[in-house]
């Protein structure tokens, strides 16, 4: 019976009387609580709460639904607590989430016999148990067709004594689980089974290490190593991955491909090896230990943002790094200059520099190296000028994107592109026209977009030798657009053209 998004905020009372209804769907409707009559489906086998965010409650009498299969409880924000006996519904495949409850109502170990349940389980308010023998009943590692696990503690909470660090050690799940996200983690590091799980998120946790003190963590975590990614997100606390008493344990990160930091103030011991890790993503750590990145030989991709107070790297970062093919930097209010050893990035294949108004060129002998690179994008760093003499190095670049310049005018060294084929200049509100080069140098441009550019009023004459070129788009670029419309000054020069659009 489908009564999804419908704005009613009470249960219509002849629903109840439906006693063979097995389907109800209530998601996204307005709805606050269940009456507890509805616990007299008895046939009901799937319930769609999906989405009411308004609800606040469960019936007390859910445990006489024991037909039922599927509870669908995603994005019920505003439920705080469950009732007891939804344990005693054995059939149960699909419970989205849980919200345990202090000594009445739901508690973790009702979860013990649901071991049908499958896909993704949300365990909210886990700071509400006292004992982890709760934690232990609930017999997690046997729910041997879950895939997603969330486990939420309240960030907010202000206690002397937590005991977050053997609640966790005893909710290890089963070994097929793919993405496990801890929210709130109040423990000084984690317990070695989480090496297990394919995908790891952390939320705003005060843990300081991954790995702490316990050397036999570190040496069983490194024995099950088979994490792939992990994201970090929100620690103000973390220092390093591995603490220092256990910074020699080899193997630990083996597998691991994706690692992201993001809010981690005080991270500041160095990376361990990670002789997998392809992905790196950094983002408002300022005390990054910035050399270890040279440690990552098989990274492939490197991307850094928002780092206060930075004005260059250590040339040593970039080091040993010869198989990264993509770097971004971005959001670096204080960065002046790239390190010359960008250099030595010989299979790089795209650069990007993303809001950096301190920066004004690229270093010269940083990009002798780059015969590899195809994509360069320079996008809101204002005063940029100068690419620099040493982009006579790119032979191999065939995309240019500039977006965002105070320049008025194109710099100079775009004409050592001769393979460009792709050329965006988006946001230069002071540039007037293109230099007379334009066209006899760029000999293989097959496509350009010129875009707010409101003060670029003519095109270069050599626009009309330029035979290769496949497409033009002209966008608020309101003193050339009319130029170049069928008949205007400038349409003599772009006729040849096959694609043409101007707005």
């Amino acid at each position: 019976m489908p009564l999804e998004e419908a704005g009613f905020t009470e249960l219509p009372p002849a629903v109840s009387k439906l006693k063979h209804l097995r389907h109800l769907n209530l998601s996204a409707s307005l709805i606050i609580e269940l009456p507890n009559s509805i616990c007299g489906l008895w046939n009901l086998q799937i319930l769609n709460l999906n989405g009411c965010v308004q609800l606040q409650s469960l019936p007390k009498g859910m445990r006489f639904l024991r037909n039922l299969r599927h509870l669908f409880l995603q994005d019920c924000w505003g439920l705080t607590h469950m009732p007891s006996g939804i344990g005693k519904l054995t059939c149960l495949r699909t419970l989205s989430k849980v919200v345990l409850s202090g000594t009445k109502g739901f508690q973790l170990n009702e979860l013990q016999d649901l071991n049908m349940l499958r896909g993704k389980l949300i365990i909210e308010h886990l700071e509400r148990i006292k004992d982890k023998k709760n934690a232990e009943e609930a017999c997690l590692i046997k729910k041997e067709s879950l895939r997603e696990l969330y486990l939420c503690w309240d960030s907010e909470r202000t206690l002397r004594q937590y005991n977050d660090e053997e609640v966790l050690e005893a909710l290890k799940p089963c070994p097929d689980l793919q993405l496990l996200c801890i929210d709130g983690f109040k423990g000084s590091s984690f317990p070695s089974w989480i090496s297990t799980v394919t995908n790891v998120g952390v939320n705003e946790s005060s843990t300081e290490y991954i790995y702490g003190a316990q050397e036999s963590t570190a040496a069983a975590a490194a024995r099950s190593s088979s994490m792939k990614q992990l994201e970090l997100l929100d620690m103000p606390n973390l220092k390093g991955m591995l603490g220092r008493e256990v910074q020699g344990t080899l193997g630990v990160f083996s597998q691991l491909q994706y690692l992201s930091f993001m809010n981690c103030p005080t991270l500041t011991l160095p990376l361990p090896r990670m002789p997998s890790l392809e992905q790196l993503d950094v983002q408002d750590c300022p005390n990054m230990a910035w050399a270890s990145i040279s440690n990552l030989t098989s990274l492939q991709c490197l991307i850094i943002e928002s780092i206060e107070g930075l004005s260059c790297f250590p040339e040593e970062m970039l080091q040993n790094l010869s198989l990264l093919e993509s770097l971004g930097i971005s959001d670096m209010k204080n960065l002046r200059a790239l390190p010359k050893s960008l250099a030595s990035l010989t299979a790089l294949k795209k650069l990007t520099i993303r809001e950096c108004p301190e920066l004004e060129s690229l270093p010269e002998e940083g990009l002798r190296g780059l015969a590899s690179l195809q994509e360069l994008r320079i996008e809101k760093c204002y005063d940029f000028v100068s690419l620099s003499m040493g982009t006579k190095a790119l032979k191999s670049l065939t995309h240019l994107c500039i977006k965002g310049s105070n320049a008025t005018a194109l710099p100079e060294e775009v004409k050592h592109f001769p393979t460009l084929q792709k050329l965006h200049l988006i946001g230069f509100r002071n540039l007037t026209s293109l230099p007379d080069w334009f066209g006899d140098h760029l000999t293989s441009l097959r496509h350009l977009n010129l875009d707010d550019c409101p003060k670029l009023e003519t095109l270069p004459s050599s626009m009309q030798m330029m035979t290769t070129l496949q497409s033009l788009t002209i966008e608020e670029c309101y003193l050339l657009g009319p130029r170049c419309e069928r008949g205007g000054e400038e349409w003599h020069k772009i006729k040849h053209i096959p694609a043409q659009k101007v707005e």
